[in-house]
């Protein structure tokens, strides 16, 4: 059962209780860079996708009434198995570092956690990362969309989502955001959140 959360509240937790889970969160990013220029560096990549509720219910920000058009980029969904060159393998659970605050923010009322994953890849740039596509389960929510994760001289994290919330509310998370690697870091949006965390992957790692 979810605890209730009081309306006054809501703003708090959104901007104080993420800011407490990212300190709460912040770890040292594994490993060095690769001597080899020619040989990126791998990282681990971990992200919790959640609807929330608006942060003052009485003004509410408005969606689209249409839906809007989808950006052309090949993106590809994760795979459970080592094989095949395309999607990147994802994680078990027990890999998992967000689990507590997953949990966290879904026992609050409001707020429902929608998909927890991680994966592992190469910190390549935009143009040759391969961005991860959300679940096809997610479309019975009515989101679909891909999240990327680059490296250029800072690790970047991109969004291109869409979240069709009824036939006449559409709302998108278009973003960007640079990002340190070992810590948690937090994307707002009206109705949705993303909380991403990024580690450099030690060269002893198995």
């Amino acid at each position: 059962m979810k605890s209730p959360a009081r309306r006054p509240e809501l703003a708090f937790f959104r901007a104080a209780v993420f800011g407490i889970l990212m300190l709460t969160g912040i770890g040292i990013a594994m490993g060095q860079a690769s001597d080899d220029p020619d040989v990126p560096d791998r990282y681990r990549v971990e992200v919790v996708l959640f609807t929330q509720p608006p942060i003052d219910p009485d003004r509410p920000e408005q969606p689209d009434p249409q839906a809007g058009p989808q950006a052309e980029t090949m993106a590809w969904p994760l795979r459970r198995d080592d094989g095949g060159p395309l999607g990147y393998r994802q994680l078990p659970a027990s890999q998992h570092s967000l689990g507590r605050a997953a949990r966290r923010i879904d026992s609050r009322e409001g707020f429902r956690v929608l998909w927890h994953t991680a994966w592992e890849q190469p910190g390549l740039g935009p143009a040759r990362v391969q961005p991860v596509a959300l679940p096809i389960q997610l479309r019975a929510e009515g989101i679909s969309g891909f999240i990327r994760v680059y490296r250029q001289r800072f690790l970047h994290v991109e969004t291109e989502l869409r979240y069709a919330q009824a036939e006449d509310r559409h709302w998108v998370m278009s973003t960007s955001r640079r990002m340190r690697g070992g810590q948690q870091h937090y994307l707002d949006h009206p109705v949705l959140g993303l909380l991403v965390r990024v580690d450099r992957i030690s060269p002893d790692t198995d």
